[in-house]
């Protein structure tokens, strides 16, 4: 029997192990062309939860040429990436996928889009420039290169791993520290808990005596994904800013994640948030790469 030849456009819920092969294949090729560090994380492409559409493939003669991702996490807002083989561009490749992508956007009442791109992408930005995609914020991608450690610190600062009685807790530290609603907050959190048994989100809290009578003033999450430990939704309540407790939080942070594991820690910073990149830097962290975010109604 003969093997279907794949050609066109596909969409798919779950991804198999050729799927996932050939995307990274896909993948390696972009990022080569053009020394790029393409935002895909393969762990989150092969735990698809199946029920809806987040990847579209498109295939020239059985060869697997586009591809648009979704991100898993969102409902009403997703990031989504797009990619062609060098040489398959100026095709109609890209507008193909994308015009898919919004197809299944509308059926799932998602409102908008933010499309990822690399600033060093020459052949991205051409791209969202010709679309008239609008610019919404930038991040660096910062990597923990050398450690550096201060041996100044507050003994009544705690840090622990929050569990689910503590998420109106973290949920006032995040809306304090993000100037996000409350209740968005909270059903974020209980969304994270509900998808998975661990999420890793901890709490820092200042004060002496029990936990209930300490002042909760910091958080953040960490995430292990494709050999990378990545630091997450780090916030600090503004009242406790520049007085060395983020460091602090940082560091611990940093300290419990080598003390078990000596893969890359990375983390995002706006490109706008000169002081958070400050402290970064002084901790050891080394800009790798900047991302645009880009609006893309659907």
């Amino acid at each position: 029997m003969s093997q279907i030849q794949r050609q066109g456009l596909a969409k798919k819920a779950t991804l198999t192990d050729v799927d996932i092969t050939e995307i990274k294949q896909l993948t390696d090729v972009c990022n080569a062309y053009e020394n790029l560090y393409m935002r895909l994380g393969f762990s989150m492409l092969r735990e698809r939860s199946g029920r809806v559409y987040n990847d579209f493939l498109y295939y020239e003669r059985n060869v697997l040429v586009g591809y648009l991702a979704l991100e898993e996490w969102g409902t009403d807002e997703k990031e989504l990436i797009i990619m062609v083989h060098p040489d398959f561009r100026r095709k109609g490749i890209c507008t193909a996928l994308l015009v898919a992508a919004r197809e299944e956007g509308q059926q799932r009442q998602i409102s908008r889009f933010l499309l990822v791109c690399e600033q060093s992408s020459s052949s991205g930005q051409g791209y969202i420039k010709a679309i008239g995609a609008r610019l919404d914020f930038s991040e660096h991608e910062m990597v923990l290169a050398s450690f550096q450690e201060r041996s100044t610190f507050d003994e009544r600062l705690s840090f622990h791993e929050a569990g689910r009685g503590d998420i109106d807790v973290v949920a006032k530290v995040l809306s304090a520290s993000f100037d996000e609603p409350e209740p968005l907050a909270t059903a974020n959190l209980l969304k994270r808990f509900a998808q998975e048994p661990r999420p890793r989100i901890y709490l820092a809290t200042l004060g002496e005596g029990e936990v209930s009578c300490k002042e909760p003033i910091g958080s953040l999450r960490l995430d292990e994904f494709d050999g990378v430990v990545g630091i997450y939704g780090f916030g600090v309540v503004p009242d406790y800013r520049r007085r060395g407790y983020g460091r602090q939080i940082l560091e611990e942070a940093i300290r419990m994640v080598r003390a078990t594991s000596q893969q890359p820690i990375m983390l995002d910073v706006e490109t706008d948030n000169i002081p958070a990149i400050g402290l970064y830097t002084s901790c050891g962290f080394r800009i790798k790469t900047t991302y645009d975010y880009y609006n893309v109604s659907t």
